[in-house]
């Protein structure tokens, strides 16, 4: 009796990434490939959509030859990939031009008038989504103005799952998921004019394609893409949801109470809703979940392990090159440095506002930075590490806590879930569980259980679960460290809020 396999793939931003699951969930295989990560200009980060298809290609074609699998074994593929951003392309399915990400910082200025003249009130009310740099509306605005021919090309605007979906079926489209925070009213659930009129774009409204529910967003391989990527003819292709939800969805949060942080390049804050939350008012995001009748309510920051990669770079050159050298895992290293610190890194904070576009959430600003306060001499590289850790464990309590959210357990994804001190830290601050769920590749797990739902796999998001996702450990926190973080909190917002109006004097 042949074992079957479900295929998925992650399109992140710098990272392309192919995982093989079987059916209980268990990762067999995988692959991963640079993405296209451009910097045409100081703020901006675009991708060349070519290069990013070619990287899935190649990670498939080695996932498939590592395991050594018919083909045929493979039952469904789920593609996943870094949501909001801008990937256009023209009647006959090519790129207009490179995709704009979501980290791109162009339309800082537009978001900011968008803001002033209350126009962000009134999309927000709608969508129960914050205007921000990452909104595909406001890169079509931008483009309205400054690319005006682009924009007269396109035929459909998409986002990075859609562009694989496209590529692997012929079929232009996008999902619920994605598309809803953007283009949705948080009520319907459905697009809604208004909001295109409001951003002055409606112009371009026949270039935003169907949203189906991820489960519905489906197609057939095409046969000459199934021989390219060594896969079998007509094996269904199911896209969605995008990497947020992915994730949420790749560990267990999937229902009303759920709570997940995904802490990759950005961090991500979420709870599971039943119905739309508009407090605090003018920030984050609602947004569809994969299972019906279930919202997200998150908060993302601009910036979460690339903090920790940055300081390692420039403060640990050393020591990243003797771990290549002997094969030492880097991250192990700089995490024994960082717990011989004290909790509160002796008075050290430090506020993780590193992307160049500024900070989403819990607040706006396109000016906000990344800074360290409270050195004295008596400090070390040591001391700014273990402040490192700990701005990003307050960045993800000062999240929930602005939200009002009670998190009752909290489920970890990302890379930065594969830190142990990360770990006890969340679990610490929130006083409160952390479970991080077997396994690594959890937006590539989240895509394959909305395969295994839309294909007939298993009959509910709740049976895929239950069979496919189990805690590899439980973190539970330390007695008085709450207290700790909380007064840590309260210093770490009075920074914050002082250092505004310097911040935006320093951008003029």
């Amino acid at each position: 009796m042949s074992v079957s396999y479900l295929l998925g793939i992650d399109a992140g931003t710098t990272v392309i990434k192919s995982t093989l699951f079987d059916l209980a969930g268990r990762e067999i295989a995988g692959a991963s490939h640079a993405s296209s990560f451009l910097t045409p200009r100081p703020g901006w980060a675009e991708s060349d959509m070519e290069t990013v298809w070619q990287a899935v290609a190649i990670t498939v074609r080695e996932t498939l030859a590592h395991a050594a699998i018919d083909p045929a074994q493979v039952l469904a593929i789920g593609v996943t990939g870094q949501g909001d951003g801008t990937w256009l392309v023209d009647a006959g399915g090519a790129p207009v031009r490179p995709a704009i990400l979501w980290s791109d910082g162009r339309t800082a200025e537009l978001v900011k008038a968008c803001w002033q003249t209350g126009v962000g009130r009134e999309v927000f009310q709608i969508t129960g989504t914050a205007l921000s740099t990452c909104n595909q509306a406001m890169h079509l605005r931008w483009l309205q103005e400054h690319e005006p021919a682009t924009l007269a090309n396109t035929a459909a605007a998409l986002r990075a799952k859609d562009w694989i979906f496209l590529r692997m079926t012929g079929v232009v489209s996008t999902d619920a998921t994605d598309a809803s925070h953007t283009y949705f009213s948080v009520y319907t659930q459905a697009y809604d004019d208004r909001i295109l009129k409001l951003l002055g774009v409606e112009r371009w409204r026949a270039a935003l394609p169907a949203a189906p529910r991820p489960v519905e967003h489906k197609a057939p391989l095409l046969p000459a893409v199934a021989n390219a990527l060594d896969l079998a003819p007509s094996t269904p292709v199911v896209a969605g949801p995008f990497d947020v939800a992915a994730s949420a969805l790749g560990v267990g949060a999937a229902f009303p109470g759920d709570a997940c942080s995904v802490l990759g390049t950005a961090g991500v804050h979420q709870v599971m809703v039943d119905s739309p939350v508009l407090e605090p008012a003018d920030i984050g995001y609602n947004m569809c979940h994969a299972p019906a009748g279930v919202l997200v309510r998150l908060l993302p920051t601009m910036a979460s392990t690339q903090n920790l990669q940055w300081f390692a770079r420039e403060f640990y050159t050393a020591e990243w090159a003797e771990a290549q050298q002997s094969h030492a895992n880097i991250w192990d290293v700089l995490e024994d440095i960082a717990e011989q610190e004290p909790l509160g890194a002796r008075g050290v904070i430090y506020h993780p506002y590193l992307d160049p576009a500024g900070e989403r959430a819990p607040f706006i600003s396109s000016a906000a930075r990344a800074q360290f306060s409270g050195i004295s001499v008596h400090h070390t590289r040591a001391t700014l590490l273990r402040a490192v850790y700990e701005g990003v464990a307050l960045s993800v309590l000062d999240c929930y806590a602005t939200m009002g959210a009670v998190v009752a357990t909290l489920r970890l994804a990302g890379g930065g879930a594969r830190s142990s001190l990360w770990a006890q830290m969340l679990a610490d601050a929130l006083a409160a569980p952390v479970i991080i769920a077997e396994g690594s590749e959890y937006g590539a797990r989240g895509a394959v259980i909305n395969a295994a739902v839309a294909t007939g796999i298993y009959a509910s998001y709740a049976e895929a679960i239950q069979q496919m996702v189990r805690p590899a450990r439980t973190v539970t926190p330390v007695p008085g460290n709450h207290a700790r973080y909380q007064a840590l909190l309260h210093l770490y917002r009075a920074e914050r809020q002082a250092m505004m109006s310097v911040w935006e004097a320093r951008s003029m």
